[in-house]
């Protein structure tokens, strides 16, 4: 890194303690950090991630970049010159700048340029790809107007650096998203767990049967006991739950709108 001074890295450093937050949405706050750490020139960026397809896609972006993330979805991601470069399974670029790929006088005959880029008079451009243990799992693009000065070589090293940095940040934050879902799912069937422990083996048995659409008098034959028993059951169920209907008690139990089947087969 040899453009790079040591408030370079010191700024680099700063950057990644401040990315360091996976809270949502971690992809347009890590843009905001940057844009604004970096300074002028990184003002315009856009962060991919890979599809079901191992494709750079899906970007957000900030500026001028976030009012082009849907045509570069419906249309133009299949015109980026930099995509075909990055390969989901095998690193073998880094930093990329278009003058790597071809001169300008051909990238301004280009459809990515001519139809899409200088709509937004974004011209230079930086493709910075995140690799996590040897495999692609999204990029960064950094733009810049024609009127403005081309990516240095110690804007490149910066990117370089960063893009390691990046890559372990965005993998965990998809790690921690993942396990704060696990949790939420944990904790709602902890909730119906506490609920439905509230109940004896005999009323838990009345509500399956319920669910299954069946009437009091119904449960009542099925059971071998009296209607008013089975009514006093549910009255019991009823007061225990807080609530007043057979649809409430369904709903309190689970929190939501399932169907008579999915509950039936929890109570099985």
């Amino acid at each position: 890194m040899k453009h790079l001074t040591v408030e370079d890295y010191q700024m680099i450093l700063d950057l990644c303690l401040m990315i360091d937050c996976y809270n949502q949405p971690y992809r347009q706050r890590t843009l905001n950090v940057l844009s604004e750490g970096l300074g002028p020139g990184f003002h315009h960026l856009t962060f991919l991630t890979i599809d079901n397809s191992d494709k750079l896609g899906n970007p957000v972006g900030i500026n001028k970049v976030q009012h082009t993330c849907d045509s570069y979805i419906n249309i133009y991601h299949r015109h980026d010159m930099f995509s075909h470069l990055c390969n989901p399974k095998k690193p073998i670029v880094g930093v990329m700048s278009v003058e790597d790929i071809m001169s300008f006088r051909e990238y301004e005959r280009t459809s990515y340029y001519n139809d899409f880029l200088r709509k937004e008079n974004l011209y230079y451009q930086l493709a910075v790809p995140l690799y996590f243990n040897n495999r692609l799992i999204g990029g960064l693009g950094c733009f810049r107007e024609k009127q403005e000065e081309n990516f240095t070589p110690r804007d490149k090293e910066v990117m370089d650096l960063l893009s390691r940095h990046l890559a372990l940040s965005y993998h965990n934050s998809i790690k921690t998203q993942r396990l704060m879902s696990t949790e939420r799912i944990l904790a709602k069937g902890n909730h119906e767990n506490d609920i439905i422990s509230q109940l004896t083996s005999t009323e838990r048995e009345i509500v399956r049967l319920v669910a299954k659409g069946m009437t009091n008098r119904d449960i009542a034959k099925y059971k071998h006991i009296s209607f008013h028993t089975v009514k006093s059951h549910l009255e019991h169920i009823y007061n225990k739950l807080d609530v007043s209907s057979r649809t409430e008690m369904l709903h309190r139990i689970y929190g939501k709108r399932v169907g008579l089947r999915d509950i039936a087969e929890n109570f099985g």
